[in-house]
């Protein structure tokens, strides 16, 4: 162990975090992995950097730091900042060069263009020169901190032109790497009639040198560096990659690892080989999903229409045998059709994995090598429009592209960690495929390739579905870290009597009922204390509050009569809209916010202070047990023998763990959490301190007197 690991510490150490940055160094010196939950107020983010950062300098490594939002992002920079002034910032370094010359730049940037690998570009990304590897040089005090983020927030051409929003990484890459080849090209004396970058040309003309200094001095956040270069008219996205070769830390959204296109572009940039790299993961009990759904593929009617309008614009043609490209994707949602209707029940519905291909077989009259030559063809048709959309300076997107390559990804996939099904889309019998990934690892394994890794959360019980979910080796050290605040600031009870359990509520018609009366009863007490209700989906909420939704999408106000001002979040609500909704229930003294566990309000939001004292859950967010639930919980069970414990149990305690963590955020706050569903008392080991109370709004009522 270091002989200090506060050094960097930039405030007074609590005991708790002395024990997360113990842990951390022995992951970092041992080239391990740690995960570590902690509540909420507890330091991780602070605890994790400062033993990283010091590290980092002795051994010469670097820091990719993950995070699932923006303002995740902003704080791992503002504490870069005062680890940074504690220090001592003097003036900034000159390295003898310019990081990035002129000419060298300018190599660099063709060979991203090009897509060139020669074995100079190649050694790069293994080892560094001598320049390089003054980034150390100075110490933290002269250390430097990257905030990244994607071309679709940091791009100024994607903001001028709405084609570009719902742009994809890969469509954005590439309509970026053809403007620059074309602004490239007329600075060399070859112009063309291509689009170009201003932006680009802008950075290139004085080389980005004085707002990259100023960068490395002032450690703006993402959102500083993009006002700043945009006022000089240079491209953010820019001068962000040129200071990364020179970045101890960088923070970054998640997909800039876990994405091996986008991964392999990011460690190019830094100049550096992947066991050079400390990762550290915040949000962690994020992470599965987000693989799981980057992984997984789907194709829907909105795709196939958007093909044949394609048709329409750039023609049809024939891609064998007769056979149309309209003639085709007209068979292709017929297909989807035959099988919505066959195997959809519910929600969705597992589909074999060889009836896509029968049932194009069946309606083109063709045998297998001739259905996977026509979508061959079809993807041929899709790379022309592409490449045609690209020269013009446009998207380069081809929906005819997708159906093609849809089908051969699909045709290729190994469906035992992957699960067919057809999911019910938005209009009444219509379906979309989709092929989802069971098994985040895919993706995620790659954590093992890295020096070190860091995995933060405040809600990851059971610590070893997480390890075993995301590929961890069996070797990672799990700890589960005490609440930061005493006990007695926390009340957690259940109800004895109600349920949100299926069977139960449809044999039990005074159900809602009772569960509104107890509501009523809850929100009678402690009046002037803000209060939220969670609920295990919009339907629940509206059957309980007695607020039913108009053909229009509108709902009526609700006919639960509480005497305080109600805050109800509508299905379908806009962020804007969600954020208004909050704001105002912020500042009410004793109002009642009504959402959906496992949504924006109950997981992404923070409310500090008196602005959340109070919460609810009605009922346990069990996943809801479709096709892909059932299929999700054969997986594990068969790969770990824990599928009800992995799949259904840890996902509902994840759940109510962040709504409940919602009311305190710090070590002095206090919060009551009530969970209206007697299967809590199944949840005992997860939600440590709960009990059952029969009378709730009395127990309340002396939590806050101070008499518990």
């Amino acid at each position: 162990m270091a002989d200090d690991l506060t050094s960097l510490f930039p405030y007074a150490v609590r005991p708790i975090q002395e024990k997360m940055m113990a842990s951390v160094w022995d992951a970092l010196t041992s080239g391990g992995h740690v995960v570590i939950e902690a509540g909420t107020g507890s330091g991780k983010t602070i605890s994790a950097l400062a033993p990283t950062l010091e590290y980092a300098f002795a051994d010469r490594k670097r820091i990719l730091y993950l995070t699932r939002t923006n303002s995740q992002q902003r704080q791992v920079i503002e504490e870069f900042r005062r680890i940074r002034d504690l220090q001592g910032v003097g003036e900034v370094r000159e390295k003898g060069e310019p990081p990035l010359e002129t000419n060298d730049q300018l190599g660099r940037i063709l060979g991203e263009i090009n897509e060139v690998e020669t074995p100079e570009r190649e050694e790069q990304t293994c080892t560094r020169d001598n320049t390089f590897e003054t980034l150390w040089d100075g110490g933290m005090a002269e250390g430097i901190c990257v905030g990244l983020q994607g071309r679709s927030n940091m791009c100024p051409i994607t903001s001028e032109d709405p084609e570009f929003i719902g742009g994809t990484p890969e469509e954005l890459s590439q309509m970026c790497s053809e403007r620059k080849k074309n602004t490239m090209n007329r600075m060399a004396g070859r112009p063309n009639d291509g689009k170009e970058c201003r932006y680009f040309s802008a950075f290139l003309l004085d080389d980005g040198l004085e707002v990259r200094r100023w960068a490395e001095s002032a450690t703006p956040t993402a959102e500083e560096l993009i006002d700043h270069s945009l006022s000089m008219g240079i491209c953010p996205y820019e001068v962000t990659k040129a200071i990364i070769r020179d970045a101890v830390l960088i923070t970054a959204p998640y997909i800039y690892f876990i994405s091996p296109f986008i991964r392999r572009r990011l460690l190019e940039w830094m100049e550096c080989s992947i066991d050079e790299v400390i990762v550290i993961i915040d949000e962690a009990h994020n992470l599965s999903g987000f693989a799981r759904e980057l992984s997984s593929l789907s194709i829907g009617s909105r795709t196939i229409r958007a093909a044949l309008s394609e048709v329409e614009r750039h023609g049809d043609h024939e891609i064998g045998g007769g056979m149309l490209i309209s003639g085709f994707l007209g068979r292709f949602q017929t297909a989807m059709d035959r099988l919505t209707e066959e195997y959809l029940i519910d929600d969705d519905g597992l589909v074999p994995p060889s009836s896509l291909s029968e049932e194009l077989m069946f309606l083109t009259g063709a045998n297998s090598n001739r259905v996977d030559d026509l979508c061959t063809r079809l993807t041929h048709h899709g790379t022309a429009i592409q490449d045609r959309k690209k020269a013009e300076g446009k998207l380069p997107r081809s929906y005819i592209h997708a159906v093609g390559a849809f089908y051969l990804t699909w045709r290729d996939l190994e469906f035992e960690r992957y699960t067919p099904l057809i999911v019910k889309g938005r209009k009444e019998d219509s379906g979309y495929l989709e092929a989802f990934s069971m098994d985040p690892s895919t993706l995620t394994g790659v954590l093992r390739e890295v020096h070190a890794s860091i995995h933060l959360s405040g809600t990851l019980a059971p610590l070893e579905e997480y390890r075993d979910s995301i590929g961890l080796p069996e070797n990672a050290v799990l700890i589960s870290m005490s609440p930061p605040f005493p006990p007695e600031n926390r009340m957690l009870v259940h109800s004895k009597e109600l349920t949100t359990n299926y069977e139960q509520l449809m044999r039990d018609p005074e159900m809602i009922g009772m569960f509104r009366r107890e509501i009523v009863d809850i929100l009678r007490v402690e009046r002037g204390r803000n209060l939220a209700i969670f609920f295990p989906s919009f339907d629940l909420l509206r059957r309980v509050l007695g607020s039913p939704e108009l053909e229009d999408g509108t709902s009526l106000p609700p006919s639960l009569e509480c005497g305080r001002e109600m805050f109800i979040e509508r299905r379908g609500s806009s962020q804007s809209e969600v954020m208004d909704l909050v704001e105002r229930f912020k500042v009410s003294h004793g109002g009642v916010l009504a959402s959906v566990i496992g949504g924006r309000l109950s997981e992404g939001v923070d409310y500090p202070g008196k602005e959340l004292e109070i919460v609810i859950i009605v009922g346990i967010p069990y996943p809801k047990p479709n096709a892909r639930q059932r299929a999700l919980l054969a997986y594990y069970d068969i790969r770990f023998g824990k599928g009800w414990e992995y799949t259904v149990i840890a996902p509902a305690a994840r759940r109510m763990l962040q709504a409940l963590g919602r009311m305190i955020r710090s070590g002095d706050e206090r919060g009551f959490g009530i969970i209206l569903d007697k299967r809590a008392l199944h949840f005992r080991e997860e939600l440590m301190g709960i009990s059952e109370e029969r009378d709730i709004p009395m127990a309340l009522s002396r939590f806050f007197q101070g008499n518990h």
